[in-house]
């Protein structure tokens, strides 16, 4: 029987002391979950690629994810009121010079392109990178305030580069119609599920010039998401990270999740795969973007 203890976290990801009890106690869980899982089968060759590592066991994952995810903030972070009256969003620096080759997101809104979402739910958004992306088109280096707690100077977190790592949680990261199993809140198949769009958005912490966070496009015409910024023109974006993530967890599963379970893990595995272009919009082979991460 798969077990976890959720007294200590086994990640060194800073959770805003803003984000609502019941969710940080359930994102704990998860990234204690990703610890605890048992990789035993043969790994698929994909993942090592895609990923780049070079096998696939609890610390590797963990130190991916944890060299793409700094902060996990609140869903109201952004709201009107922090933004205007707690000034969370600051500029630090202005006149900045970026690196060169700005982003094809130049005339776009980068939150649009850089959130996971399902049946209309923003699931988790990479804030950092979009703030990295902001910043570059208007020569400002943004920063970001985080919550500590009361008494307690937030954390300053400076959009220097996309791997600054801010991941902002959405509605649906925890809703009831976006959940695996409904009748046991902390099964296993769960926390699978949002660990894999956990490593999506981590994705979107990589990337220089053309490849700069990653960005998603829009789907083709015919495509079952036609016109929404849904796919990716290449082989190892948010979409093929989440999907073979979540392909490696669903080995791990054996009697912990059931069968029922199981398939819906392969459908949301498979949803992610189709989102995965073969041809970009300029009709040439999809291939895989550079991954190197652009930084001040």
């Amino acid at each position: 029987m798969f077990s976890t203890s959720s007294s200590s976290i086994a990640s060194d990801i800073i959770l805003s002391k803003s984000i609502k009890p019941k969710l940080r106690s359930g994102i704990e869980h998860d990234l204690n979950v990703l610890m605890n899982l048992k990789f035993n089968e043969p790994t698929s060759p994909e993942i090592l690629s895609v990923m780049n590592l070079d096998k696939i066991t609890n610390d590797a994952l963990k130190g991916w994810l944890e060299e793409r995810v700094n902060y996990v903030i609140e869903e109201n972070a952004l709201s009107d009121l922090k933004l205007k009256l707690k000034k969370v969003v600051f500029v630090e620096r202005e006149n900045v010079i970026f690196p060169t080759n700005t982003t094809t997101t130049k005339n776009s809104d980068p939150k649009a392109e850089l959130e996971a979402e399902d049946d209309g739910f923003t699931v988790m958004s990479n804030t950092g990178a979009g703030l990295y992306l902001a910043g570059k088109r208007e020569s400002k280096v943004y920063g970001l305030k985080i919550s500590q707690g009361f008494f307690k100077k937030p954390i300053k977190a400076l959009a220097e580069s996309p791997r600054v790592g801010i991941i902002q949680i959405g509605e649906g990261l925890f809703a009831r119609q976006l959940t695996i199993n409904n009748e046991n809140p902390n099964a296993l198949a769960n926390s699978l599920n949002r660990l894999a769009t956990f490593f999506h958005e981590a994705r979107h912490s990589d990337g220089n010039a053309e490849s700069l966070a990653f960005i998603h496009s829009p789907c083709p015409r015919g495509h079952d998401y036609e016109g929404v910024l849904a796919c990716d023109e290449n082989l190892n974006g948010p979409y093929s990270v989440g999907a073979n993530v979540l392909k490696e967890f669903i080995k791990t599963c054996s009697t912990d999740c059931s069968e029922r379970e199981k398939e819906m893990l392969l459908i949301i595995a498979l949803d992610s795969y189709g989102r995965v272009l073969k041809t970009n919009s300029k009709g040439l082979k999809t291939t895989s973007w550079d991954a190197t991460p652009e930084s001040l």
